[in-house]
């Protein structure tokens, strides 16, 4: 489940600061995750102007990310496997593509006037969830070649 930029969990904020608290000052930027460093960007924000440039820089970030990521499991892949992951990475931009496309016309299509100031935020979430996908595979990758658990 992505984060939320408003009315967020009082008790996961309460946890982190605990955390974040226990480990000391140090400790604690090395405990905020991207979307937390987005929102306090947003949240400080003065205008629309800040606001994109907040998601421009996320956008930024997660690119780097997915590109490190891509990679890693690449390098991790042979043969047939890593056949079907580069079609995979060739139908994620495919599909990337088109959303970036599909966004363009019905967000330019709002009567509101506000499909431009969502765009920028609604590009960053396409960028979110393919990283997510891209964790999931190198968490799964971690587990290669190890044995099973053995039960009692």
């Amino acid at each position: 489940m992505a984060a939320r930029l408003t009315k967020g969990c009082k008790r996961c904020k309460t946890a982190l600061l605990s955390v974040a608290v226990a480990a000391g000052t140090s400790g604690a930027t090395e405990l905020r995750t991207p979307a937390q460093t987005l929102r306090d960007c947003v949240a400080q924000a003065q205008g629309a102007a800040a606001v994109a440039a907040c998601e421009t820089t996320q956008q930024a970030a997660l690119q780097a990310r997915i590109k490190r990521w891509t990679l890693a499991i690449r390098d991790r892949l042979r043969g047939p496997d890593r056949v079907a992951f580069d079609r995979s990475t060739r139908a994620w931009q495919a599909f990337f593509d088109s959303e970036l496309a599909m966004l363009e016309r019905t967000l330019n299509a709002r009567r509101d006037g506000l499909g431009a100031s969502l765009y920028p935020g609604a590009v960053t979430r396409l960028y979110e969830e393919r990283a997510r996908q891209l964790r999931e595979h190198l968490h799964n990758l971690s587990y290669v070649g190890r044995s099973p658990p053995t039960r009692p």
